[in-house]
This record gives C-alpha cells, structure tokens and sequence, in this order.
C-alpha cells in the first residue's frame, strides 16, 4: 500500500475507534492492527494518539473557530449605530454560517463534543464561549458609551450564559439531529437568548427590528 493509503485507513479505523471508546479509552494498538500495520509503524506516522485525532477534527475545528473569531471582530469593527441596529439580525447571520459548518463536518464535531475529552480538543467548546463572552462584554460597553442605562451584568452571568448557548448550539450534534431539525432548534434558541439578553440589559426586544 502507499503511504497516503496507509494513512487514510489508519484515520478510517482511528475514527471509528474513537467514536465507539472515546478518545480516552482508545487504543493504539487496536489502531494499528485493524489498520493492518505494526505500533511501529503507526507512531511513524502519528507520533501520539492526540496527532491522529486531530488529523481528524483539525480541518473543520479551525474552520468554524476562525469563521466565529472573524465574525466577532467584523461585528466589533463596526461603528456603535451599525452594531445597534444589527446587534440581533447580525447574530443570526453568524449562526447560519456556524451551523453550515457544524454539518459539513458533522463527525468532526462529534468527535470533539462526544468523544474528545482527554484530548487536546476537549475545551472546544470553551474556547468559542471564551470569544463569545468578550465580544459581549466589549458590545454591553459600547451601549454604554452611546447613552444606554443598562443593567449590570456580573461577568460570571455572562459566562454561563454564552456557555448555555454554545453548548445548547453543539447539542445538535449530540443528539444528531439533521440539519433542518438543527436549524429550527438554534433559531429557537437564538429567540429565547435574544429576548433574555434584551430583558436583562433592560432593552426592548423586537424580533422585527
């Protein structure tokens, strides 16, 4: 076999493995002799177990990590009047464009949100919270400068509540949903976040605007 045949039935049975062991409890050695090489020869190729699973997740974690960073700094570049008048429309842009990520590599992201823990992609999810958590807190400032008596919002409330909703999103996938379900789910969401965000800040929601 060539080499570049080798390394896709090795991913092949990688990934498999993971989804039925989890990456913690996924052998290499099993790994190996599925894929009909030696550990020698795996290790070669993939010098830990981590390096498969990222082979595997990489492409498509990047891409929706890169895609949510970079519609974050779009939205934060933005003058106060347009990020006012956009703040809810904008938000479901955004999310249109992650979940057609999501599902363009859906195993991918099963594999980070069911079976990654251990690996070097078990905080995912944190990271997006991570992101989402200071563009809120950047945009709640931005009221503030343009006149806005808002409520205050403990930075801690904030975490949990943008944890909610990126984990809520991600749900989809651990329940594999198919994609229309999947987006009739987040709009839902993104209704209720919207509406709870608008009550807290003390703002009116209008789901029109």
């Amino acid at each position: 076999m060539k080499d570049i045949d080798i390394e896709l039935k090795i991913l092949e049975v990688a990934k498999k493995e993971f989804m039925e062991q989890g990456y913690m409890n996924a052998s290499m050695r099993v790994i190996a002799e599925k894929s009909g090489c030696t550990t020698g020869m795996l290790y070669s190729r993939f010098a830990d177990k981590d390096k498969i699973f990222s082979s595997l997740v990489k492409e498509g974690a990047d891409k929706l990590l890169n895609g949510f960073k970079n519609k974050l700094d779009i939205f934060g570049n933005s003058t106060p009047k347009e990020q006012i008048a956009s703040m809810h429309s904008f938000s479901e842009q955004g999310m249109e464009e992650i979940m057609d990520i999501i599902y363009e590599y859906f195993e991918s992201f099963k594999l980070i949100v069911c079976h990654g823990f251990g690996s070097s992609y078990e905080h995912y999810v944190d990271s997006l919270v991570d992101m989402e958590v200071e563009s809120s807190i950047k945009f709640m400032n931005v009221l503030k400068a343009q006149g806005y008596q808002l409520k205050i919002i403990r930075a801690d409330l904030c975490h949990m509540l943008a944890s909610s909703l990126l984990n809520g999103i991600f749900e989809t996938v651990a329940h594999d949903f198919d994609k229309n379900d999947a987006i009739e789910y987040v709009n839902s969401l993104q209704d209720f976040f919207a509406a709870g965000w608008d009550r807290l800040l003390g703002l009116k929601y209008d789901k029109e605007s």
